[in-house]
């Protein structure tokens, strides 16, 4: 069984929201010229910075303007380990093609 961490989604999707809202202000971009630069439209802009709804695929455009395409490329990068039994077992399906649904 998989612990999933505490933090809601709807925290996530604050904090994303509220970090890259951060970002385009320190660099002095509008939300109309973020929207230009990254493609995506104004109205989605605006509703992920106010209600943090937004599809992965425009998330990446803004993110790619905002300058954090290479920190996007890293997130979930690498396993991460809540015991010495599950990095064992992480290891060991390091090469897994396909998962199944056997009790853990």
């Amino acid at each position: 069984m998989y612990i999933f961490e505490p933090i809601s989604t709807e925290d996530i999707l604050r904090s994303l929201s509220r970090n890259c809202r951060l970002r385009r202000l320190e660099k002095n971009l509008s939300q109309k010229s973020l929207s230009e630069t990254s493609g995506v439209p104004l109205s989605t802009i605006q509703r992920f910075e106010h209600i943090g709804e937004i599809s992965l695929a425009s998330f990446v455009k803004i993110v790619r303007v905002l300058g954090y395409a290479e920190d996007m490329m890293e997130l979930i990068g690498k396993p991460k380990y809540s015991s010495l039994d599950e990095m064992v077992r992480i290891n060991k399906n390091r090469n897994r093609k396909r998962g199944t649904d056997e009790k853990i």
